[in-house]
């Protein structure tokens, strides 16, 4: 009677040789593509490495939502990790850089074939193209271009990322919004020539204050007024215009000065006159009081002995006469009881 065989004994039968390769080749197939998987694995979460550089802020999207809570939404400057796509998106912001705009909205157009003028450096038409050349009108009606710089940041990366779209555009929309607005409150010559930062400073107002309404997540720095100019087909009368008040005010000038000059002079002048006068004064008082004294003395004594006084003045006045000369003659002369002196002086000495 025939028996069956055992089932251990037949798995432990040896395989022919090319079932025994088929094998050894499906396993070492299956391990081959287990290690592929695995470093496709590996390869995948590694991707989820990523950098955000000193100048960027970033933010992880799982799903389409914001990962983390708090301050840990933004990602600072280091090495972060995240789930690789399609699972979730970096979005990459400048939020540390200052960044620059320029706007010349208000500007006109420069086309080529036209009259170059060396002195502007620009193209000059015929006339002015309201719906080709920009300009800001004034709020005298005059006509001025200008072109800007803005340099700004990122303040809020969430807000100027997700809250608001394009950000930049509505920034380029308001600093023209702010320039026209301020312009028509201005007068020409002001906002041309006298009084330009203060324009520029009050469009810069203007703006921030809009920009803080807004809540675009941005913070501007600077606003720089790069150019400002009449229309050029009028820009040679503002020219004369600005040159005959350069004269205007240096005429002025030369004659406050001249004024302030001959004041000061005058005021010189007449202290040193005062001065003078005030010193003849004192010496002609001293001098006075001086024969006053003298006189007054002399009449005490001449009231008490007359005959005396006379003879002792007339012989101090005798020696003065001769000490002033160098030669000198006595006669004694009598004429009829009575006697005479006569004296022969020499001439002063010079």
């Amino acid at each position: 009677m025939h028996m069956p065989a055992d089932k251990n004994n037949l798995s432990q039968e040896p395989l022919d040789p090319g079932r025994q390769a088929l094998a050894d080749a499906l396993q070492v197939s299956f391990r081959l593509l287990t290690g592929v998987m695995v470093l496709l694995a590996v390869a995948y979460l590694a991707s989820g490495l990523f950098i955000v550089q000193e100048h960027e802020r970033a933010y992880v999207l799982v799903l389409g939502r914001i990962s983390g809570v708090g301050a840990e939404r933004v990602k600072e400057p280091g090495l972060h990790w995240t789930w690789p796509k399609p699972v979730a998106e970096i979005v990459r912001v400048p939020a540390a850089r200052i960044q620059h705009m320029d706007i010349d909205t208000h500007w006109y157009e420069q086309l080529p074939g036209h009259e170059w003028d060396p002195e502007f450096g620009r193209s000059v038409r015929e006339s002015l193209r309201p719906l080709q050349d920009g300009y800001l009108l004034t709020g005298d009606a005059n006509i001025v271009h200008t072109r800007w710089g803005l340099r700004y940041t990122i303040r809020d990366p969430e807000a100027y990322i997700f809250r608001v779209r394009e950000a930049e555009q509505i920034l380029h929309k308001e600093l023209d919004r702010a320039a026209l607005s301020v312009a028509q409150r201005w007068p020409v010559d002001r906002a041309l020539r006298t009084d330009i930062e203060m324009f520029r400073h009050t469009v810069d107002q203007e703006l921030r204050t809009r920009l803080h309404t807004l809540e675009l997540g941005l913070e501007v720095h600077r606003l720089d007024l790069l150019a400002v100019t009449p229309p050029l087909q009028v820009a040679e009368a503002f020219e004369a215009v600005i040159e005959a008040e350069q004269d205007r005010s240096r005429s002025i000038s030369s004659a406050r000065a001249y004024a302030a000059r001959v004041a000061n002079e005058t005021q010189g002048d007449t202290a040193r006159v005062q001065a003078e006068a005030s010193a003849e004064r004192q010496r002609v008082v001293s001098e006075a009081e001086a024969d006053a004294d003298f006189f007054t003395s002399v009449l005490a004594a001449f009231q008490a002995q007359p005959e005396v006084l006379t003879q002792t003045l007339w012989q101090d006045r005798i020696r003065d006469v001769l000490a002033r000369v160098d030669r000198k003659q006595i006669l004694h002369e009598r004429a009829e009881g009575q006697r005479e002196l006569r004296l022969q002086l020499s001439p002063p000495r010079e």
